[in-house]
C-alpha cells in the first residue's frame, strides 16, 4: 500500500496557542498543566518556546510581546513575569495566569497594526 504524503501545517505562535487555552482557561488549563499553577505555566510557555527552538522556528510575535510587556507594559522584570504576577495578585495562582493571558489577549489584538505572523527556520 503506498504512503500518502502527510499534510504539512504551518507553525502555531505560541500566542495564538496561549489565547485558544484563554477561551476556556480553568478546564483547558487543567488539561494542559494539571492544576492551576502559575510556575506550571511558565514551564509550558518555555517548553512550548524550546520546542519551536529545536525545530529552527523563530516565533517573532511572541519576541516582540516580551518586548511590549517590557518596554510598554513595564510587566516582564527580571524576577520573571510568573513570579511577578503571582506576587501582584496575592498568591492567587489562578488570577495570575489570568493576568498574563490577559496580556496576550491585549497583545494579539493589535495584530492588525503590526501585520502578520512570521515564522522563521
Amino acid at each position: 500500500m503506498e504512503r500518502q504524503p502527510e499534510a504539512v501545517q504551518s507553525p502555531v505562535s505560541i500566542l495564538d496557542y496561549l489565547m485558544g487555552l484563554r477561551q476556556d482557561m480553568q478546564r483547558q488549563l487543567l488539561l494542559h498543566l494539571g492544576e492551576l499553577d502559575i510556575n506550571r505555566m511558565a514551564a509550558f510557555v518555555s517548553g512550548y518556546r524550546a520546542c519551536q527552538s529545536t525545530q529552527g522556528l523563530t516565533d517573532d510575535e511572541y519576541i516582540r510581546f516580551r518586548q511590549w510587556l517590557r518596554d510598554e507594559r513595564h510587566e516582564f522584570p527580571t524576577e520573571g513575569w510568573d513570579a511577578k504576577y503571582l506576587r501582584d495578585c496575592d498568591g492567587d495562582h489562578e488570577r495570575a495566569i489570568r493576568k498574563f493571558l490577559d496580556f496576550v489577549a491585549e497583545f494579539v489584538s493589535l495584530r492588525e497594526e503590526r501585520g502578520p505572523v512570521t515564522h522563521e527556520r
